[in-house]
């Protein structure tokens, strides 16, 4: 085992390595929400109204509660409103069989998202107010990549997972203190569904020495994370029920945020964080951030307790949450882990980013994270982008398996101005049985 894990990790750091020579200007690869209307500069002085509509026509396929896949004829309708800092994006989908009835996965005689109040209410993909990063941020919605503080807790946390078979509207809300000219303190929450809280995070920050005329050291952020799941025993269903059974589960963490170096093309940044999960363990880590223009590299040194996991709110949590906090217990042993990884441009053409995580002595195996994709305009007519991540891999042979691993391939062919066709291949979990499952769609858009 050892072995096969030094074998992984120096085929993981020459695959970094080969990737910096040809390095350019990179965003950072995320799955944003395509399509938000962001408002002009001119706008957010001076509220003005802005409309988009995106008409989808294609094939889908989805898994039903048998656990065969099954293909619907799609067709959509995506209006996005936005009035200065305002926006509300619509979904309506609308997916038939071979016989032009509309999708029902669960074969309960009813289509799926047009029956109770609940499937209008779904209707809304997105309301907002402003865009992540303004001093104030709110989004109702779906979400699929959250973390909170460094991710000792909660780590690219989804509530979609198990989309189309259930749909949820997450809630994020950051404030920080600057928007009222008060910089020492910040807010960022985040909910798994505004119509069944039940995971709710929480991080409250503040800069003690903001005011210091000590540069560097007027820039120390300390902050305290909580995370609470009040039902996890609860089912994965479109009209979930609290299930009485449930013990809720909550983790607690402090953290402390500093630059070492900060220069217009240039900073480093050193981190330290502590978590506890409640009738369980505790852990630690200490990590740092170096980025030079169009690099950056990362790194932690991790320090964990007997029954302790980093990230408990990871993008598998839905499919985990009703045995996960029992399994903590085979994690018997104080043990040493760490983290490497890069986020770089590629000649101004490609983004990409990969981690690597693995302990020197703990139970489970390495975890990859990596993702490639074309920058904006960067190839006539097409955009491109591939996600992957893979965890508690045992073997070469392991890391291209499906079982614990998540995938996203996206190809798209931009015909015109407003037309395009897309081919989108997801690998995820079933709500009804919990297993791997994939998605696929073939659609042609049209933006006006």
């Amino acid at each position: 085992m050892c072995k096969m894990r030094a074998v992984l990790l120096f085929a993981a750091i020459l695959l970094v390595s080969g990737t910096t020579v040809f390095a350019q200007p990179v965003d950072e690869l995320e799955e944003g929400t395509p399509g938000e209307i962001e408002p002009s500069a001119g706008a957010r002085e001076k509220p003005q109204f802005g409309f988009t509509m995106n008409f989808l026509i294609g094939l889908s396929s989805y898994e039903d509660i048998d656990g065969n896949q099954v293909a619907f004829q799609r067709f959509s309708l995506f209006p996005e409103f936005s009035y200065g800092k305002w926006g509300v994006g619509l979904d309506f989908t609308f997916e038939f069989d071979g016989d032009w009835k509309l999708r029902d996965l669960d074969k309960d005689g009813k289509a799926d998202s047009w029956t109770t109040f609940t499937d209008y209410l779904h209707k809304f993909y997105y309301v907002r107010y402003g865009f992540k990063g303004d001093p104030i941020y709110g989004r109702i919605g779906a979400f699929s990549r959250y973390t909170l503080g460094h991710g000792l807790i909660m780590q690219e946390y989804s509530n979609t997972l198990f989309y189309p078979q259930v749909v949820q509207l997450g809630l994020n809300l950051d404030i920080d203190g600057t928007a009222f000219n008060f910089p020492y303190v910040g807010l960022e929450t985040v909910v798994d569904d505004v119509l069944d809280w039940d995971i709710i995070g929480l991080r409250a920050y503040a800069r003690p020495l903001v005011r210091s005329s000590k540069p560097l050291v007027n820039k120390l952020k300390l902050g305290a994370t909580v995370v609470t799941d009040l039902d996890p025993q609860e089912l994965p269903t479109d009209s979930p029920e609290d299930d009485p059974a449930s013990e809720s589960v909550t983790e607690f963490g402090l953290d402390v945020e500093m630059p070492l170096l900060e220069r217009q093309d240039m900073s480093l940044i050193a981190y330290a964080d502590w978590a506890t999960i409640t009738g369980k363990g505790s852990g630690s880590f200490i990590g740092s951030s170096y980025t030079y223009r169009w690099f950056t590299a990362l790194a932690q040194l991790r320090f964990f307790g007997k029954q302790f996991v980093p990230s408990y709110f990871d993008p598998y949590y839905e499919r985990e949450r009703g045995t996960k906090y029992a399994s903590l217990d085979a994690y018997d042993e104080f043990y040493v882990g760490y983290l490497i990884g890069t986020r770089i441009g590629i000649a101004s053409i490609l983004n990409f980013y990969f981690t690597w995580e693995d302990g020197f002595n703990d139970p489970i195996g390495p975890r990859v994270q990596t993702g490639i994709g074309t920058a904006e305009n960067a190839i006539p007519k097409i955009d491109a982008s591939f996600l992957y991540d893979k965890k508690d891999i045992d073997s070469f042979e392991e890391f291209f398996s499906e079982e614990d691993s998540l995938m996203q391939l996206e190809v798209v062919y931009k015909a015109t101005t407003g037309a395009a066709i897309a081919f989108i291949y997801q690998r995820s979990y079933s709500a009804y049985t919990l297993d791997v499952t994939s998605r696929t769609l073939v659609e042609t858009r049209f933006s006006f």
